[in-house]
């Protein structure tokens, strides 16, 4: 039985391959393909399985983990995403909740929502907290929704409107005069998303999975196609923010649901080393190129929340955006290894934007010009550029 696990990052992407009857493990790191993740992913499978001398026919079963979601959220580089809500709502992302997360602080700053206010537009209705009907859907707001929509060119729109979890008949009608107008524009629906109550927290789920969608869509789709053909066509599952495992179809019509990805692999991985090394209580550290992540596991089992939340403003609960979607609990931020550095008011200022790795920190020598946390490692001595990422695969006999 042969295993491949992959892990799609900001910067770099990276494999494991577990030949079972062999008892031997072979793992490689290659530079992420911003422009298309799948170029280095079918690049590093053929590489991988070459040192291996498997056939790909072989490979039983494809895991797949990420933070392409995760980075496009704390970065701002998702797809052109506009909302449409129930009249009178067109504020609930700007006004959140009335929570603050520093009590006495006068200055706090409040998480940036992931689309402008002027990408959101209202339709007249309005459902019951019990589902009835208080005002029917006017088809010509629709309309003229719509309108606004395709004027902006939104690649991607997420209906949330009052109510739609006890109700979702006038989100489905917008979704079908939606395919009927522009059939090439993706819609995610709150009633489908996240069908629960509380108004800020399932708008902005529901904004996030449109958001991140068209990525996740086309990276994951090109994928599938480029395992049919590399002879691969074998059982490929993605890693949820919970740690369970879903189909690609799954991942890519509720992406938001894969945000932590990534992370939540390396935070299960680090829970089954420390069980086999006899350690129950484990704090992890996962540092990537564009995000830093800490996790905790009590009595050997990492802690499943029924929410979470991105891009913190200062790492405090309350200060992020609110996702409702069950995740491992961790906490993040947007500083990683290629997390690029400048002045700010005559303050320096690391993060979040990221060199990638296209064209990557300085030091890569891949035509970028922006400082980075990595370019501060080389010049200190910290990082050897004679051993750094040596390319080629390692082998380990288990």
């Amino acid at each position: 039985m042969i295993t491949v696990a992959f892990d799609i990052g900001g910067t770099f992407t990276d494999f494991v391959l577990h030949d079972a009857e062999r008892s031997r493990t072979h793992t490689l790191k290659v530079p992420t393909t911003p422009q298309d993740p799948s170029i280095a992913v079918m690049g590093g499978l053929a590489t991988i399985i070459s040192a291996a001398n498997v056939e790909p026919a072989s490979v039983s079963t494809m895991l797949h983990a990420t933070t392409v979601a995760t980075n496009a959220i704390l970065e701002r580089k998702g797809a052109a995403t506009g909302l449409i809500t129930t009249q009178g709502f067109r504020d609930v992302l700007i006004i959140g909740r009335q929570k603050r997360y520093e009590t006495y602080d006068l200055y706090i700053s409040k998480p940036k929502p992931l689309i402008p206010r002027r990408y959101i537009t209202e339709v007249t209705e309005r459902m019951a907290p019990d589902g009835s009907v208080v005002t029917d859907l006017d088809m010509a707001s629709v309309d003229a929704a719509i309108d606004e929509m395709l004027e902006t060119d939104r690649q991607t729109i997420a209906v949330a409107l009052l109510h739609a979890y006890a109700n979702p008949d006038h989100e489905c009608r917008i979704r079908d005069r939606i395919a009927e107008r522009a059939p090439s524009v993706s819609v995610s629906l709150s009633s489908e998303v996240s069908p629960k109550f509380r108004e800020y927290e399932r708008t902005n789920t529901t904004v996030t999975n449109a958001y991140v969608r068209p990525t996740v869509e086309r990276y994951t789709a090109e994928l599938e196609a480029g395992f049919e053909n590399g002879g691969f066509g074998r059982e490929f599952l993605i890693m949820q923010s919970n740690g369970g495992l879903v189909s690609p179809e799954i991942a890519r019509e509720f992406p938001v649901r894969i945000i932590e990805s990534g992370p939540a692999a390396g935070i299960l991985m680090c829970a089954k080393v420390g069980r086999s090394a006899g350690h129950d209580h484990i704090m992890t550290f996962d540092m990537g190129g564009t995000t830093a992540k800490l996790g905790a596991i009590d009595n050997g089992v990492p802690a499943i929340m029924p929410s979470l939340e991105v891009d913190l403003v200062r790492h405090k609960r309350g200060s992020g955006l609110p996702i409702n979607v069950p995740a491992i609990e961790m906490l993040e931020i947007g500083a990683g290894g290629g997390s690029i550095a400048k002045v700010d008011r005559g303050l320096i200022v690391v993060g979040p934007d990221s060199a990638g790795a296209d064209p990557g920190p300085i030091c890569y020598g891949r035509g970028g010009h922006q400082p980075t946390i990595t370019d501060a490692n080389v010049v200190l001595g910290y990082i050897s550029p004679d051993w750094f990422n040596a390319q080629g695969c390692s082998t380990l006999t288990t």
